[in-house]
């Protein structure tokens, strides 16, 4: 990635497989190109190792064909990955240039944003791979040390700043390791995305 471009970001990722399993269903991608930065979470439907063999086959689709037109690189994913066991994802691209993010999830998946406000964005019901509603693209302008959270739901999705206030304050890899650790569901994959941004 190019150093120059990601000056104003510290992002991380932590995950986990289901307890018992050696194999995790989810993955994260994390890749800068021509000025945009992408970011996908997915959580493949079960766990061990067959859902893993599919979620590599998840990252090397979107690694090919992502832009930065999110919806247009879901549905995309949604004819690649049919027959399989299917999964649900949130891909986002934040525009390093106008600090602009778009966002758009199915399934399972949610992204929060944390520091000069709150808001959370949801991803729409459905599998990708077996069936897909209208994918719904979000957008947000980030402000200066917003924290970026994308998660799957092997995280319990109901704590905020008081179950962990230290959450504006310490690093994104602290952070991704932080909410699998004190949030996570035993019986599920479990993965955090964190981003934070100092423009």
């Amino acid at each position: 990635m190019s150093t120059k471009a990601l000056d104003n970001l510290d992002f991380a990722c932590f995950g986990r497989p289901c307890f018992g399993e050696r194999f995790s269903g989810d993955t994260v991608i994390i890749e800068e190109r021509e000025g945009l930065l992408f970011i996908a979470i997915v959580d493949v439907l079960g766990h061990g190792r067959d859902a893993y063999l599919v979620a590599r086959q998840i990252e090397d689709c979107l690694r090919e064909i992502w832009s930065d037109d999110v919806v247009k690189t879901l549905h995309q994913l949604h004819t690649e990955i049919k027959g399989t066991r299917g999964a649900a994802a949130g891909l986002s691209v934040l525009n390093l240039e106008t600090s602009e993010l778009s966002y758009t999830g199915v399934g399972n998946t949610a992204l929060r944003v944390f520091g000069s406000r709150l808001m959370r964005f949801y991803s729409t019901e459905g599998i990708i791979g077996s069936h897909l509603r209208t994918p719904v693209e979000q957008k947000l302008q980030l402000n200066k040390s917003d924290i970026v959270l994308l998660y799957t739901d092997g995280i319990k999705d109901h704590f905020d700043l008081n179950h962990y206030p230290q959450l504006l304050y310490e690093s994104a890899q602290t952070i991704s390791r932080n909410m699998v650790r004190r949030f996570d569901k035993q019986h599920d994959d479990a993965t955090c995305v964190a981003l934070r941004y100092r423009k």
